[in-house]
């Protein structure tokens, strides 16, 4: 009986005994979010990303039709027309509307010298209103003188005046004695084919 109870014993024990220990449960291990990924911040897209400038902007280098003009490049002066005088001397004709033309010519009882200045100028009485200096005149002289040979700077040239021409034997526009002088009298502003002699001999 005993010899009977003894392998059913082993059977028990070896199917009812202690059970194994379950397996391990597998857990995720979290990645670190400075592993692969990163906040994605609102300047980042989905394109390439601006490339940084090269360098300085040359303020110097031509650029594309129609393009502004670079904030600190030099302005250029826009060119003149053909023919045009430089900036700051008076446009010729553009005093046309004030001016005066003619001849001066020099009595055949006078010479002038080789150092002699003639000097043309517009009077109202003791006033001058506009004066032109020649070096070395040679007569019959075809003068001109307009608002633009005016005393002062946007001055009126209206007539009617005295034009008088002197010619100076020390080059000084201030008279002095043994210059000669001629006046024609009350020319009208404009005129032109003016005839004025030199026959006077300040005393």
């Amino acid at each position: 009986m005993r010899t009977t109870a003894f392998p059913l014993l082993l059977v028990l024990a070896a199917c009812g005994g202690a059970s194994a220990p379950p397996p391990p449960v597998a857990t995720a291990t979290p990645a670190r979010a400075s592993d692969d990924l990163r906040p994605m911040t609102s300047r980042e897209g989905a394109g390439p990303a601006a490339a940084a400038p090269a360098g300085p902007v040359d303020a110097q280098a031509p650029l594309p039709p129609g393009h502004p003009p670079l904030e600190g490049a030099p302005t250029q002066a826009p060119a003149l027309p053909s023919g045009h005088p430089p900036l700051g001397q008076p446009v010729p004709g553009a005093s046309s509307a004030g001016r005066i033309t003619g001849t001066i010519v020099l009595s055949p009882k006078l010479t002038v010298g080789p150092s002699d200045v003639l000097y043309v100028m517009a009077k109202q009485g003791a006033a001058t209103l506009a004066v032109r200096r020649v070096d070395k005149p040679s007569f019959p002289f075809a003068f001109e003188i307009s608002g633009s040979d005016a005393m002062m700077s946007g001055g009126a040239f209206a007539g009617p005046v005295d034009v008088v021409a002197r010619v100076s034997r020390t080059g000084d526009a201030i008279p002095a004695k043994g210059d000669l002088e001629g006046t024609a009298k009350n020319v009208k502003v404009p005129a032109k084919d003016v005839r004025l002699t030199i026959d006077t001999v300040r005393p």
